[in-house]
């Protein structure tokens, strides 16, 4: 919303600087911000033009991609069912869970028989 006539009279000038120098340089910051959005959008139809022609890489990149999941699901898995049996083979030495744990295991062997 521009100023009022009144408001640009009672405005205090700048100690810093002068309005002139200060819009010229929001200028030059407006035609870097427009340069770096044109940088990144020539980027981003360059992903987008890669992805669309070359399928063997994408699939390769896909594959090697759903490995390193795979790979790091197990292993994260596999850490932490190992720390949580040291946990519980610390928590079966206390007496109201060992019993209460005994009980279960007793339970499971009636039912199976």
């Amino acid at each position: 919303m521009p100023l009022t006539k009144d408001q640009e009279k009672r405005k205090i000038p700048s100690k810093t600087r002068g309005d002139e120098k200060r819009h010229d340089e929001n200028e030059r910051f407006e035609q870097l911000l427009d340069k770096l959005e044109e940088i990144t959008t020539k980027g981003r139809l360059k992903d987008m033009a890669f992805n669309f022609t070359d399928t063997k890489q994408i699939i390769k990149s896909n594959f090697i991609a759903g490995m390193a999941r795979g790979v790091g699901l197990t292993l994260g898995t596999a850490v932490f069912l190992a720390i949580f049996a040291l946990i519980i083979a610390q928590v079966v030495n206390l007496p109201m869970i060992g019993e209460w744990i005994a009980g279960l295991v007793d339970e499971v062997n009636r039912y199976q028989q």
